[in-house]
């Protein structure tokens, strides 16, 4: 057994991908959210294929957008009734408006995770092309998606926390460190800590280790790219938000 796995391993002590066999979905699934990460993203990286993850994140999303659909749109409507310079309003424009709302909570919940997992599939590419060996980006794009598992858990109790909550208090639903500010806060404070949320953070240790097997570089490089991307990101996130006036 020793003697295999000296032969499994690169001159770094980085071990070739897939030496833990042809692992099923439910396998890899449950392998990188606590039976054993690294193992499970080298099978990963031996086997890239993604549609049936895809195809079950993408459902699960879809299942869950259905009911927060009417929600959406109720908030919609509230927000507006809610706004005395919208009093005038057309009925027609408010009709749209929550139309808009239930079509764009349905397909944000299909297409955005896909365009996250490019995107961030693109970014690793480029970081890998100036570090480690050549990873496929197709080989990226599976590491990408099976480090999304802990988002999606944190999408499963949100949506949740919306269905059971009242209306007004939707947008101060939060998995991350804004659900310890006031009831009322809002604005950059509580956008800059609404992203410091430990789902998020599970999912940004698992891309930095899947991404350091795929290219087989240590995972000290790819967690420090990760986590300077993900800083670039919570920085814009907070400013593009307008602070609250003074007095509301």
């Amino acid at each position: 057994m020793v003697e295999m796995d000296t032969q499994n391993l690169t001159g770094d002590g980085i071990k070739e991908p897939g030496d833990k066999g042809n692992l099923n979905l439910w396998q890899k699934i449950s392998g990188v959210l606590w039976g054993g990460p690294r193992e499970t993203f080298e099978d990963i990286a031996a086997r890239p294929g993604v549609a049936a993850i895809v195809i079950l994140l993408t459902t699960v999303n879809f299942i869950l957008a259905l009911p927060l659909m009417f929600k959406m749109k109720e908030f919609t409507l509230w927000s507006i009734q809610s706004n005395p310079a919208a009093a005038s309003t057309p009925a027609h424009t408010v009709s749209m408006a929550a139309t808009v709302a239930m079509v764009g909570t349905l397909v944000g919940a299909v297409l955005g995770p896909l365009i996250i997992w490019l995107i961030m599939a693109g970014l690793l590419k480029l970081f890998n092309a100036f570090t480690g060996e050549n990873a496929p980006f197709n080989t990226l794009f599976a590491v990408t998606v099976y480090a999304y598992l802990p988002v999606m858990l944190a999408s499963v109790i949100r949506a949740m926390l919306i269905m059971i909550s009242p209306i007004q208090n939707i947008p101060k639903i939060s998995t991350g460190l804004s659900m310890l500010l006031p009831g009322d806060h809002t604005g950059r404070l509580y956008v800059l800590l609404s992203q410091i949320d430990p789902f998020t953070i599970w999912g940004l240790v698992l891309l930095a280790v899947g991404s350091s097997v795929a290219m087989k570089v240590p995972a000290v490089k790819t967690g420090i790219y990760v986590g300077v991307l993900w800083v670039i990101f919570v920085l814009i996130a907070a400013l593009i938000t307008p602070s609250p006036a003074v007095g509301m």
